[in-house]
């Protein structure tokens, strides 16, 4: 599923590559953050253990909750960049996103460690 992603991605940029050299330009690739959408590739790692996890224990846990949240801080900073929103008002968001993930409870086979 990793590799499936990662080819996807490559295939994007060099479908962008040739629709501007073929002289169509995409609007929001001359954004100036539009680099920023890269950080969204580090979701996917997240996303995918809570996905598996889910699966794997058929409820939605501790584990796959503090996946999810993981994921949702990674998506925000990328936000963050491609929204041009202010880290001097938004920064405490992550406190928030911290002690939400101190209070979900993992699975006793994790707190023996």
């Amino acid at each position: 599923a990793q590799g499936l992603a990662v080819g996807v991605v490559v295939i994007a940029i060099g479908l962008y590559l040739l629709l501007d050299n073929l002289g169509v330009h995409m609007p929001f690739l001359r954004y100036h953050n539009w680099w920023a959408a890269f950080i969204l590739i580090g979701a996917i790692g997240p996303i995918m253990q809570a996905m598996g996890r889910y699966r794997a224990s058929g409820r939605f846990d501790g584990m796959v909750a503090r996946h999810a949240l993981t994921a949702l801080v990674i998506v925000s900073v990328a936000l963050m960049f491609l929204l041009d929103l202010s880290w001097n008002i938004w920064w405490p968001i992550f406190i928030i996103y911290g002690g939400c993930w101190m209070l979900l409870k993992p699975p006793p086979s994790y707190e023996d460690e």
